[in-house]
Parts: C-alpha cells; sequence; structure tokens
C-alpha cells in the first residue's frame, strides 16, 4: 500500500513540515509523490519510534541514530546471506530468511492493514488483550495475530476484554471502587426482574462477579429495559389499579384504629377525680 504526504500526515498526527524532517532523517525524498509500505516501515516509523520513545529530542539527533543503526546492521548482514533485489537491500527490508519485527514495523503492518494508526499506547494493550508479549521483536505468525486483533478493534469496534475472549486470554476481574458499584447496584436490579426463573437468575447470579465493567454496563441497560417493559404492561393490564382498589378497600373495611369501650374507663382517675367521659363509640 503506497503512501502519500497526506496520508502519512493524517496517519501520524504531524504537520507537513515534521513529515518532510521525518523522511529526510531516514534517507527519503522529499519529492517522492508515494513511498513503499517497506520504505515507511524500514525508515520512517523508525524515526517516530524514536520520538514517540524520548530517545532523541531533534531531528538531527534522529538522523545520526538512525545512520549508526543502519551501518550497524550492514556491517552485521555484511557476509550472510543476500536476497536477490538489491532495492530491498538498500531499503533495509527484512528478508524472507530474517522475519521478525520490531515494535516500530509491527505497528507500521498494522496500520497499512486497519487503514487508521495505532498508538503505542494503544500497542500495548492490544498485545496483552491477544496474549502477545511486550518484547524487542515479533514472528510473522505473531504480527498476524497482532493485526487480527487490531482490526477487530480498530474495524469492528471491539473492546479489549472481546478481543481477549476471542484469542481465549484468561483476564483478571476489574476491581475498581466503580466496578464493584456497578455490580451490587446490577444485582439489585436483577432480583426484580420477574421475567428470569428460578434457575435463569441463579445462572445469572454466578456469572455476574465474572463480568467486565461494559459487560455490567450492557447487562444494567437490558435488566432495566425489561423492568420498563414488566411495568408498563403491569399497568397497560390493569392488574395495578385493581390492586390498589384492592388494597383501598381492605383499608376502609378495616380502619387502621378501631375505637373500644373500656370497661374501666368510668373509674379511671383522672386529676383526683373519676371521669365521666367515654371513648368514641360509647
Amino acid at each position: 500500500m503506497p503512501y502519500s504526504k497526506q496520508d502519512l500526515q493524517n496517519l501520524y498526527s504531524l504537520s507537513f513540515e515534521d513529515v518532510d524532517a521525518t523522511l529526510a532523517a531516514c534517507g527519503l525524498s522529499k519529492e517522492q509523490d508515494e513511498y513503499a509500505d517497506e520504505q515507511i516501515q524500514s525508515g520512517f516509523d523508525v524515526i517516530r519510534k524514536y520520538f514517540n520513545e524520548a530517545q532523541v529530542g531533534d531531528f538531527a539527533a534522529a538522523t545520526e541514530m538512525f545512520s549508526q543503526q543502519s551501518l550497524s546492521k550492514t556491517k552485521k548482514t555484511g557476509g550472510g546471506k543476500k536476497s536477490g533485489n538489491s532495492s530491498e537491500q538498500e531499503l533495509g527490508v527484512t528478508t524472507v530468511e530474517d522475519n521478525d519485527l520490531d515494535i516500530s514495523q509491527l505497528l507500521a503492518q498494522a496500520t497499512s492493514q486497519c487503514g487508521t494508526r495505532i498508538s503505542l499506547n494503544e500497542a500495548s494493550k492490544i498485545l496483552s488483550a491477544c496474549g502477545l508479549p511486550d518484547k524487542e521483536e515479533y514472528t510473522g505468525t505473531e504480527c498476524e495475530v497482532f493485526v487480527e486483533a487490531c482490526t477487530l478493534i480498530k474495524q469492528q469496534s471491539k473492546t479489549y476484554e472481546e478481543v481477549a475472549v476471542h484469542f481465549g486470554v484468561a483476564t483478571a476481574p476489574d476491581d475498581s471502587l466503580e466496578r464493584q458499584e456497578l455490580l451490587a447496584e446490577v444485582q439489585g436490579i436483577q432480583g426484580s426482574v420477574s421475567s428470569l426463573s428460578s434457575t435463569q437468575t441463579a445462572q445469572v447470579m454466578q456469572a455476574l462477579p465474572q463480568m467486565s465493567l461494559e459487560q455490567l454496563r450492557a447487562i444494567k441497560l437490558q435488566f432495566l429495559r425489561d423492568l420498563n417493559r414488566e411495568l408498563r404492561e403491569y399497568v397497560e393490564s390493569g392488574r395495578m389499579q385493581a390492586e390498589f382498589q384492592a388494597a383501598a378497600d381492605t383499608v376502609i373495611k378495616d380502619p387502621f384504629l378501631t375505637w373500644s369501650p373500656v370497661s374501666d374507663a368510668k373509674n379511671r382517675p383522672l386529676n383526683g377525680e373519676v371521669s365521666q367521659k367515654s371513648l368514641p363509640g360509647n
């Protein structure tokens, strides 16, 4: 996938000046209309990695570091097996015999596949979600796993928890206060949903503590919808009015306070005298 300067500016959130400076630092011409994926991976991404990891403070230092590392790679591979494509050697492209990718190349590959920039912070979370360790280099197979995870998150809007489930990676439940409070709230709401059978209630109660924050939010919303539906049906069916009327009739037939004669009311002393008044009903 070729990249224009505009593509690089959008993908990496850079100004045109920084794009030009980055291209110059890795030895690429600023006058090209498009740049090959291999050129971006082996040059542009490397320079951006220096800045992202605070290894350099300006483009002069970045240019020097890139030159030194390129020279070091040339010396290491000088007596080794050479690729038949000289342009690949000039660009420092990884050959089939040595296809491990560093983190910057891994990000470039995922960015190319997903069509959107992936930050180092996002990459760390994605690596964890798909069960890959944070290390210096990644194999071709690991790269495929990472790209698939990035695609799920960037293109299909999957959460990190959903990606972890997809790859069979066990994740520890979030123990934050927010999650604990939400869990208690959902458990309380769940007990009010009458449409659930006793078996379903037991299954839900067992599953709730293992749910992530996002899952708890989703199930809370579903429970509230169920409660709203049940309440609407309760009102529209006339059951609420009938039960309220029955309760009111019970109160009228059996008053809260009933007055009855007291046998010795006339003999009870009041201020030293015998009261001649009787209680209501006499």
